[in-house]
């Protein structure tokens, strides 16, 4: 099957682990399979870098008033979740089970108000 295929086959109703599966065989169609998890980290905090500069863009703390900018927030976001979810898979890390579990963790926490 086709990585466009295999991509239609994904709708709001799809498992993470299905995006994790659907991650992997996009690396190897692409040839990023052979990508260092030391790479993958790095191009990972980039985008977390982009996704940054995004959000300051749109809620208007530009650094340059006199230019027009044009944040995009959604891209950025899946850029870093694909990231995400590949580093993941190169760690043997089912990201549903991770998140339940340091979630039953938190629930147990005490947590307090920040007052920033």
């Amino acid at each position: 099957m086709e990585l466009k295929e295999e991509l239609e086959l994904l709708n709001e109703e799809s498992s993470i682990a299905e995006i994790q599966k659907y991650i992997k065989a996009m690396k190897k169609a692409r040839k990023f399979d052979g990508v260092t998890i030391e790479r993958e980290m790095m191009l990972f905090l980039e985008e977390l870098g982009e996704l940054a500069k995004a959000i300051r863009k749109k809620t208007k703390g530009h650094l340059d008033i006199t230019k027009e900018y044009k944040a995009n927030v959604e891209e950025e976001l899946a850029d870093c979740f694909i990231y995400l979810l590949s580093i993941a898979n190169m760690n043997d890390v089912d990201m549903f089970k991770a998140f339940k579990d340091k979630e039953r963790i938190n629930c147990n926490r005490v947590w307090k108000k920040d007052n920033k």
